[in-house]
C-alpha cells in the first residue's frame, strides 16, 4: 500500500546524472529522478529498493527538488552538448505522484528541461494529467507472467491517450509466454503501427534469446518500428 502525501510533496529515492540505458533513447545523457513506491511487483525488478517508501527516502518539495536538479545539471552541464537537459522520472511508479509532477513541470520545468516519463503504464487517467507537458513517454507493458495481473484494458487506454510521444518496452523473461506477447502486439497495432517497442531481454541465456528472435518476427507482421535492445548500462556497469 503507497502511503498518502501531500500532493506537493513526494518520497524521493534518488536524484543523479547518467545516460539513458533503455528503449530508443539509450545512450543520450539525463538526470534520473527515482520516485520510491510502486504499484505492481514484477518478478524480474532491478530497482527493488524504490519498490516502497522506505528509511532511505526523501520527501521533496517540487521546489526543493526543481533545486536539486538544476544543481546536478550545472555540475554535468558539458555532457549536454549545449542540448536542452532531459529530465527522466521514474521508479517505482512515477505516475503516482501525477500531481507533484504536473506543478513541477508547469511551474519550473517548463522552458528549461525536457521531460521524459518512464511507466509501466498501468494509470492512463494518471498520464492525461501530465501528457501535455510531457515530450517522451517510455512505457512498459507489464505482462501477468511477471505482475501477476492482466493490464491489457489499461495499456490500451494509455496508448489511446500518448501514442504520439509513446514507445513501448517489452521484458521478455523465461516465463514469458508467447500468447501474451502476441496479445501485447495485437494491443499496440490496434492504437497504431506506427508507436515503436522494444524487445528487451532480461537475460541472455538461450531459451530467452530464442524466445526474443521469434517474438520478434511475430511484431514484424504487425507492427512498423521494432528494435531488440538489452539494458545498456547494465553492461556498461552503470546505473
Amino acid at each position: 500500500m503507497i502511503r498518502h502525501l501531500d500532493k506537493y510533496l513526494a518520497p524521493i529515492d534518488e536524484v543523479f546524472f547518467s545516460y539513458q540505458g533503455e528503449g530508443i533513447y539509450a545512450g543520450i545523457p539525463q538526470i534520473f529522478v527515482r520516485f520510491s513506491g510502486c504499484n505492481l511487483r514484477c518478478n524480474y525488478c532491478d530497482t527493488p529498493n524504490s519498490l516502497k517508501i522506505n528509511s532511505g527516502s526523501k520527501c521533496f518539495t517540487t521546489q526543493a527538488l526543481f533545486e536539486y536538479i538544476t544543481d546536478i545539471y550545472n555540475q554535468n552541464k558539458d555532457k549536454f552538448y549545449g542540448n536542452k537537459p532531459s529530465v527522466s522520472f521514474t521508479g517505482g511508479e512515477p505516475l503516482i505522484y501525477t500531481d507533484f509532477i504536473l506543478e513541477l513541470m508547469q511551474k519550473y520545468l517548463k522552458n528549461k528541461f525536457s521531460s521524459y516519463i518512464e511507466t509501466n503504464g498501468s494509470l492512463p487517467q494518471q498520464i492525461k494529467k501530465i501528457y501535455n507537458y510531457c515530450d517522451v513517454v517510455s512505457m512498459d507493458i507489464k505482462f501477468k507472467s511477471a505482475c501477476g495481473k492482466d493490464l491489457f484494458k489499461e495499456h490500451k487506454k494509455f496508448l489511446e491517450i500518448s501514442q504520439k510521444k509513446v514507445f513501448v518496452k517489452t521484458v521478455i523473461a523465461k516465463d514469458t509466454e508467447e500468447k501474451e506477447f502476441v496479445k501485447a502486439v495485437n494491443t499496440i497495432s490496434k492504437v497504431s503501427d506506427k508507436i515503436p517497442l522494444i524487445i528487451q531481454p532480461a537475460s541472455f541465456d538461450n531459451i530467452t534469446n530464442q524466445k526474443v528472435l521469434k517474438f520478434y518476427s511475430i511484431a514484424t507482421k504487425k507492427i512498423k518500428n521494432i528494435r531488440i535492445l538489452p539494458q545498456l548500462h547494465k553492461l556498461w556497469k552503470m546505473r
